[in-house]
């Protein structure tokens, strides 16, 4: 692994199937959050991946899939990311590098930066 990879919050997106990988090691970063909401920042193009409860609306409850990440899917943010990062394509998917607010428990994310995923 490369020390980027290490050390920084991991997000993938995945336009062709509305799914959203979160790699433990972010989940790590904030907390091991049991729920976590997903923002955007339609302004600064940004994705938030934010520790939370229970009673915050909307969140999601984390059910960790495999040992290196959790997966989430939702249309309705897809849309969203679409709607935002105008230069995603939809059959494509994204790795995203971010920073971290530990104290805040929060991951950034910024889709300028999103790296297309080549398939094998």
């Amino acid at each position: 692994m490369s020390k980027q990879t290490l050390q920084s919050p991991i997000l993938c997106i995945d336009l062709k199937k509305n799914r959203i990988r979160i790699h433990r090691c972010t989940l790590q970063m904030i907390g091991n959050p049991e729920y976590i909401q997903l923002l955007i920042n339609p302004e600064e193009k940004k994705i938030a991946v934010k520790r939370s409860t229970r009673n915050d609306r909307p969140s999601y409850r984390m059910h960790i899939n495999s040992p290196e990440c959790c997966e989430l899917y939702s249309t309705y943010f897809m849309e969203k990311l679409m709607s935002v990062g105008t230069h995603l394509e939809t059959n494509q998917s994204y790795r995203l590098y971010g920073k971290i607010s530990a104290k805040d428990g929060i991951a950034f994310f910024s889709l300028n930066e999103s790296i297309p995923i080549e398939e094998n």
